[in-house]
């Protein structure tokens, strides 16, 4: 019995702290007009998921996520209008294109925008790299490098949402923190591999390219 109330109060813990992230990221989401604040509270929200994920559940929420939020804001800012775009262009194009053929295309496109725009965010608040476009490269060749794990993480995040939809008002409180969170799980595990195979192959990791250095 003593084992199951403890899960049931890391249960309840690890619902407030996603009901709290989700505040913040509303919060100040709000506070950049939407259009500006997406990217850098979608970027302070992962670097918060990063340390869950990591195993340090102890940290400052407010203070790691105002952080992130200040010193991210110009790189995720950035981020987050280029994806916007790219989305709104897409989702224009599926609209009025006719062609079968330029359909198929949009739609391969559309699934490798998906990719990159699931690992974009994991990418930026690990790694500590100079070029955008190198993140953005990244984003795709790791998506695609570890397929089954993209694959697996597309649908547990749809079994998920199906679920969740379909208990009134939760998606509220936790809709969107819920998701980063499992995105930012799967794709630590991308990293972990990613590095461990540099590991194997004698490929150098160099740990100051790595946010908080390279171990976990």
């Amino acid at each position: 019995m003593d084992r199951v109330g403890e899960l049931f109060n890391e249960i309840c813990k690890m619902i407030l702290m996603l009901v709290y992230i989700q505040v913040l990221w509303v919060v100040f989401t709000l506070l950049g007009l939407i259009i500006f604040g997406f990217g850098p509270a979608t970027y302070a929200m992962f670097t918060v998921m990063r340390q869950w994920v990591r195993g340090n559940k102890d940290l400052p929420i407010f203070k790691t996520y105002f952080n992130a939020y200040r010193s991210g804001f110009k790189e995720s800012l950035g981020a987050g209008l280029f994806y916007l775009a790219c989305g709104m262009i897409l989702y224009v194009d599926l609209i009025y294109v006719q062609s079968p053929a330029l359909k198929g295309l949009l739609m391969v496109i559309c699934f490798l925008y998906a990719v990159s725009l699931f690992y974009i965010f994991p990418i930026l608040v690990h790694y500590d790299w100079k070029s955008p476009v190198l993140k953005v490269k990244c984003s795709v060749l790791f998506g695609l490098s570890y397929l089954q794990y993209t694959l697996t993480l597309f649908a547990a995040l749809g079994a998920v949402y199906y679920l969740l939809y379909h208990v009134p008002g939760v998606l509220t409180f936790f809709g969107i923190s819920i998701g980063s969170y499992m995105t930012m799980w799967m794709a630590n595990q991308v990293f972990r591999r990613i590095e461990i195979q540099a590991g194997i192959h004698n490929v150098k990791v160099n740990d100051s390219l790595i946010k908080g250095g390279g171990k976990v």
